[in-house]
């Protein structure tokens, strides 16, 4: 496939379905566990409802959508650590209390690409494109989890430059907290 130069914009609310589909097809065991519902289509209906609110971190206000000849190629959610704690919850089940972000971290909750576009360096572009969001809100670090169970990830990012600082473990699974230093 040839490619042309990808292109970053803001998500709108429109996108919710585009969006939270290809979220899911990156981690679906999140959305479970971050909703507490059973059924993976309940699961999305709950991310695409909240997609065009402003008070929940899923929110397309935190969203960044690249495309790639016109086509959809990846996506990556973002927010500042320091709203974490006003976020409303849409779980059916209590969740652990665990901070994911601090206050002075920009948090990449989500980044997913579709298979035909990876290996384009699109993962990059996005992470590249959250770091200049993170200069916005004047954040002195990005910082995500990786799942233990796909060490490809922890590899991905550690090429980008980001630093394991702690394990975590959320629903019975260990993470990595991971964190990339901004230059300012």
């Amino acid at each position: 496939m040839e490619m042309t130069t990808p292109f970053l914009l803001p998500a709108v609310w429109e996108d919710a379905l585009q969006v939270i589909d290809l979220i899911s097809s990156a981690d679906e065991n999140a959305l479970l566990y971050l909703t507490g519902k059973n059924s993976l289509d309940e699961a999305k209906e709950v991310y695409r409802q909240g997609f065009s609110r402003e008070d929940v971190y899923y929110s397309y206000r935190f969203t960044l959508v690249c495309f790639v000849n016109g086509r959809l190629a990846g996506c990556i959610l973002a927010f500042p650590g320091f709203l974490e704690p006003d976020f409303i919850s849409e779980a059916d089940s209590s969740l652990p209390d665990v901070r994911e972000a601090e206050d002075d971290e920009l948090y990449i909750d989500s980044l997913a690409v579709y298979p035909e576009f990876r290996g384009q360096k699109i993962s990059r572009y996005l992470i590249d494109a959250v770091k200049v969001q993170a200069k916005k809100h004047q954040l002195s670090k990005l910082s995500l989890l990786a799942d233990d169970a796909k060490p490809y990830l922890e590899k991905m990012y550690r090429s980008y430059g980001f630093e394991v600082v702690e394990e975590i473990i959320l629903d019975g699974v260990r993470h990595k907290k991971m964190t990339y230093l901004i230059k300012s």
